[in-house]
């Protein structure tokens, strides 16, 4: 399988809501990133965990740290395997010292929880093409001069010969334009 490994690039107040916020996960190296809707509380204990603060009180991903670590649990990595019915599919990867586990979980515990643990994040390429938007400077300028319905093409032909670079930028330029016509 095709790991592309992942960091967490922020997280900022959701425009939507008052009680939300958006984390932002990125592919390392590249301009894609692909955002996730949280809620407070798991803004909360990201955030306290990558501006090196201590909460007053320990937040459910540090009791989860410290049992961890007090019973000899290493969480190995975190893999975002799958976004299926706008739902993340996310693995936990553990191991006790004799055998390795793993745990079903949601994004934003995963990610608190992989923070913690200063493992690595991982997703596919499939997960990106589904769910990422391209943020480098860089536009694909051979995609300009297509309409919507030849762009539509190549985005099926791309995604059946697994080409998801390709048509990660197709999508993006699809959904650009129509977000133009607007």
């Amino acid at each position: 399988m095709d790991k592309v490994k992942l960091s967490v690039k922020g997280i900022s107040a959701s425009p939507g809501g008052a009680d939300m916020y958006v984390l932002t996960l990125g592919e390392l190296g590249r301009g894609r990133v692909f955002p996730q809707i949280i809620t407070f509380y798991d803004a909360q204990s990201i955030a306290y965990f990558l501006d090196n603060n201590v909460p007053d009180i320990a937040f459910s991903h540090d009791l989860f740290f410290n049992m961890a670590v007090k019973y000899g649990i290493e969480v190995i990595e975190v893999f975002i395997r799958d976004f299926e019915n706008k739902k993340y599919k996310v693995d936990v990867l553990c191991f006790n010292g004799s055998e390795y586990l793993t745990l079903d979980a949601r994004l934003a515990d995963a990610v608190a929880i992989a923070l913690r643990f200063r493992c690595p994040i991982f997703t596919t390429r499939k997960v990106l093409a589904l769910t990422s938007i391209n943020m480098s400077p860089e536009v694909k300028s051979e995609l300009g001069h297509l309409s919507i319905e030849e762009l539509s093409e190549k985005l099926a032909e791309a995604l059946r010969v697994d080409d998801y670079e390709t048509a990660i930028a197709i999508r993006d330029e699809i959904n650009k334009r129509k977000k133009d016509e607007y």
